[in-house]
């Protein structure tokens, strides 16, 4: 009874096994993959007290295929293309939008099993300390190794390794290309990374109502920062929730002073409006980093044009306003932020931010940006219409 009974058992498991990977052909991975990308126009204007008015219109976008799974594996690549139609007054985006070219921004092999899996090579990464900003034409991506495990209920649990990094542009008019140095958000600017960087984040959602988000980077002999929030949602008819943030940085440079940087919002929203009332203040020292990356940049209090880069310093607090609305199909934002800062006093940017779906996949998005008390800058426009497929 006990040889029939394990028998029938190694039957049972070879049929299940057969069946949980029962894989297409290597040609049906290939022929059943998935392509997605979008096609871009983007207008960015920029006047300044000092050196006037100056505007750069470009296109492009990006063309992602990833094929279906092999036994587990997947492989995949994402081409990016920017091209400068046309940039008048002084180039004040060598740095950020002065690229007319192509880059492979990813090129990746993935293998999953039941709950884990492992990404190699070229890839873009969201998490509060380590991630490319998408906000201009290139997107910025990383060359490393990440692991995605969800075993533990209600918990996804990321660690990775990045040696290589693509910023938006080289400096000489063509997109980024993969090297060492890295881009930061505050004290440092821009790092070189000779032995990479690593990183562990935790998600956990297993209390009702309660997401807590936690993350710790290394970026190696520079810095390393530590990154903390809990959003509770309260459930009320409209939709309240409250969130406490935190990032710390220590730097190995003595030259550096550590930095520590708290934060809280609360927020709502119904059918009508939506609205986010936050604060910020750095009593420390020292600026803080918060992560590798400009996508690297979740401060509470981020300003559209330029993010959370005042809330970061040492000495100074922030606040800021934000609620939107929905007219006639078109969402409307307006965003008010001020940082009061030890070194430059205080710093005040307005945004208005109009996004409306003009057809199916296809979205204008017109941002108008105010300053008050910034040195040498007095307005910006940026003017996005992107299709998706």
């Amino acid at each position: 009874m006990v040889k029939k009974l394990t028998l029938t058992s190694l039957v049972a498991s070879a049929c299940l096994f057969s069946n949980v990977y029962a894989e297409n052909t290597l040609e049906e991975a290939f022929t059943n993959g998935k392509v997605k990308g979008e096609i871009r126009s983007y207008y960015f204007q920029e006047d300044y007290d000092t050196t006037g008015r100056s505007s750069n219109l470009h296109f492009g976008g990006f063309l992602s295929y990833e094929t279906a799974s092999f036994y587990g594996l997947t492989t995949g690549a994402t081409f990016q293309v920017s091209s400068v139609a046309d940039i008048s007054g002084v180039n004040k985006f060598v740095d950020d939008e002065d690229a007319s070219g192509s880059v492979m921004s990813e090129a990746f092999l993935t293998y999953t099993r039941e709950n884990s899996s492992v990404k190699a090579g070229r890839q873009f990464i969201g998490t509060p300390l380590l991630a490319g900003s998408g906000s201009r034409m290139i997107r910025q991506s990383f060359q490393g190794y990440t692991l995605v495990n969800t075993d533990i209920p209600d918990t996804k649990v990321v660690a990775a390794y990045v040696d290589r990094f693509q910023g938006r542009t080289d400096g000489a008019g063509s997109p980024g290309k993969f090297t060492k140095a890295f881009d930061t958000n505050a004290e440092l600017g821009s790092v070189t990374l000779n032995d990479g960087a690593y990183t562990a984040y935790l998600e956990n959602k297993s209390i009702s109502d309660l997401t807590i988000q936690a993350q710790y980077l290394d970026a190696m002999d520079v810095f390393a920062s530590m990154y903390l929030d809990a959003k509770y949602e309260f459930g009320t008819s409209v939709n309240l929730y409250a969130v406490g943030q935190y990032i710390g940085t220590n730097y190995d440079a003595t030259a550096n002073e550590n930095g520590n940087f708290y934060a809280l919002r609360v927020g709502g929203n119904n059918d009508y409006f939506n609205f986010k009332l936050s604060a910020s203040e750095n009593p420390s020292d020292g600026n803080v980093e918060s992560g590798l990356g400009y996508g690297a940049d979740y401060s509470l209090v981020g300003a559209e044009i330029d993010g959370g880069y005042w809330s970061y310093l040492t000495d100074t607090t922030a606040y800021q306003v934000n609620v939107g609305t929905t007219v006639a199909k078109i969402d409307l934002n307006l965003i008010h932020s001020v940082y009061d800062t030890k070194a430059n006093g205080d710093i005040k940017e307005t945004d208005l931010i109009l996004s409306y779906d003009i057809v199916k996949n296809l979205n204008l998005n017109i941002l108008q940006a105010n300053f008050d008390g910034k040195a040498d800058k007095n307005y910006e426009t940026r003017v996005k219409l992107t299709y998706k497929f």
